[in-house]
């Protein structure tokens, strides 16, 4: 097998992993919001037209989003100190504990997948882990971004 049909066949298996995950292990709350709060938690408070651009979506639309996780007590907004006319948006406790439920969910439901597996293929996934994590780290995605073309 060539490297291109390597790629391509490692791309599809994450891809359906990362569906299986949304699909197995579900949540209280939408993606849109799962990751929006991961954002927060992880880069620090940020005004609505920055998460818009970082999430992909429209700024009414993260209006809304932002609006909600409010609403739910995951996330509030204060006032930038840099520019006393915006706010800053950044996540509650309460929403850094739907990412932990979130993530205790997951991790139960493939703990249970891959306990099921035989020893090799649980010790194969285990030598995997390095690489998805240089693959997912944030400098890496930092990388990726300033890459990707213009919308």
């Amino acid at each position: 097998m060539g490297l291109h049909a390597d790629l391509d066949e490692i791309a599809d298996g994450l891809e359906r992993l990362s569906m299986w995950m949304r699909r197995f292990a579900t949540t209280q709350a939408s993606s849109s919001t799962i990751t929006t709060l991961e954002t927060l938690r992880a880069e620090g408070p940020a005004r609505i037209s920055e998460l818009a651009e970082r999430e992909s979506i429209s700024q009414p639309g993260m209006t809304i989003l932002v609006n909600r996780l409010e609403a739910a007590g995951w996330a509030e907004r204060t006032p930038d100190p840099s520019d006393g006319r915006a706010a800053l948006v950044r996540i509650t406790a309460a929403g850094g504990a739907v990412l932990a439920d979130r993530h205790a969910a997951r991790t139960a439901a493939v703990r249970a997948k891959v306990a099921d597996l035989d020893l090799a293929d649980a010790r194969r996934l285990a030598a995997a882990l390095p690489a998805v994590e240089r693959l997912i780290s944030p400098a890496r995605k930092a990388t990726t971004r300033a890459r990707a073309p213009a919308r």
